[in-house]
């Protein structure tokens, strides 16, 4: 069984080398979290192709686990919880009841309306509806005498698809990191494509293994540690070099923020500290600028800096936090910066395909009145 993690810099191509690596005459499972991720891979296979090959599936990983491991195995699902007649009525997006919640004083207490793991109605509401965000956690509690349903559909998928693929996948943790790990135990051939640095970016999906534990971060060592006991191969060089950022960009972001990235020289940009330029900058329309938070409310086209994750601009500015105000200094140290700050810079700074502004938070905080919208 062929099992392989290539871990990506930021701009060398994940999506595509997906897309251009599949063998369309072969069936191919392709799968992201997010709907835009998948939109992408479906413009970019047909890019390549002409359009998605015909025995090529592309889908949320959401969707694959409720359609692959939960509906065809419904029977199994029902028995496992003692509730023979269950009958499922579709997927409802409202999360579950959390186990705690505050009281009218702020004080946590215990919700009445929890349902505990070992019961269906901690997966599904009372209209018979599965909670998406428990469907991994779900299809890793099921079992069928010694057989969980994991191997069960792993064989399933197997006669289906040659290959399965998934991008991004430093956007999977807890239960969907979990269950894709045991999937791919038993899965004939496996593919994940992702960018450690750019773990903790998102919205949601920002703790928990396996880049967390209760004790902390999982620094770049032990995370490929972990998935070399998992049983991957992995590979850091096929996409270590960025086909977007410029070679002094990369080696900007290299040499500040200890992440080993470099160009392969097709775009051209300059890092360019603007503090003293900065209202020329802040009002230049052909300049995107990237902010912490609150994109929203300033007058210039912004964009925060978590948000701006897979997109790729001409020219970028980045408004930097107090925690980089000494950036530009030699002695400059990231060790008192959260990995997950550090990690949305890194993706703010590499957006740009061209140059690259930086200005000081001191200096935006100057001229923030200007640029807010009232």
């Amino acid at each position: 069984m062929a099992k392989k993690v290539i871990l990506a810099v930021a701009g060398a191509g994940k999506t595509y080398h997906i897309c251009h690596k599949i063998d369309p005459t072969k069936k191919n499972l392709v799968l992201a979290y997010t709907h835009e991720n998948i939109h992408n891979i479906q413009k970019e296979l047909c890019d390549a192709y002409e359009c998605v090959p015909e025995l090529t599936t592309v889908m949320t990983f959401d969707a694959f686990v409720y359609h692959n491991l939960i509906l065809p195995y419904e029977p199994s699902i029902a028995s496992h919880f003692s509730v023979p007649r269950f009958t499922s009525r579709g997927i409802c997006l409202t999360d579950p009841p959390p186990q705690r919640i505050k009281d009218k004083n702020g004080e946590m207490v215990y919700n009445p309306l929890y349902r505990k793991k070992d019961t269906l109605t901690h997966y599904v509401t009372k209209k018979h509806q599965y909670y998406c965000a428990t469907l991994s956690e779900l299809a890793l509690q099921v079992k069928k005498g010694r057989d969980s349903l994991i191997k069960r559909a792993a064989i399933r998928l197997n006669m289906f698809y040659d290959s399965v693929m998934i991008d991004e996948f430093q956007d999977f943790r807890e239960f969907d990191y979990e269950l894709i790990i045991k999937l791919a135990k038993h899965l004939n051939n496996v593919l994940l494509v992702g960018d450690y640095y750019q773990h903790s970016v998102s919205a949601r999906n920002n703790t928990g293994k396996p880049f967390k534990t209760p004790k902390g971060d999982v620094p770049y060592a032990n995370f490929i540690e972990s998935v070399l006991k998992a049983g991957f191969e992995i590979d850091t060089t096929t996409l270590s070099t960025s086909r977007r950022c410029s070679a002094d960009v990369c080696n900007y972001v290299r040499s500040k923020l200890g992440i080993d990235i470099t160009s392969t020289g097709d775009n051209k940009g300059q890092v360019i500290w603007a503090d003293n330029i900065a209202n020329e900058v802040l009002s230049n329309d052909q300049i995107t600028k990237l902010v912490y938070s609150e994109a929203t409310r300033y007058s210039f086209s912004a964009l925060n800096w978590s948000y701006s994750k897979g997109d790729t601009v001409d020219c970028a500015c980045v408004i930097l936090t107090k925690d980089f105000e000494k950036l530009a200094e030699d002695n400059f140290s990231i060790k008192e910066i959260s990995i997950s700050t550090l990690n949305k810079l890194y993706v703010a700074m590499t957006r740009s395909r061209g140059d690259l502004y930086l200005i000081k938070s001191s200096t935006f905080k100057r001229l923030q009145d200007t640029y807010v919208k009232h």
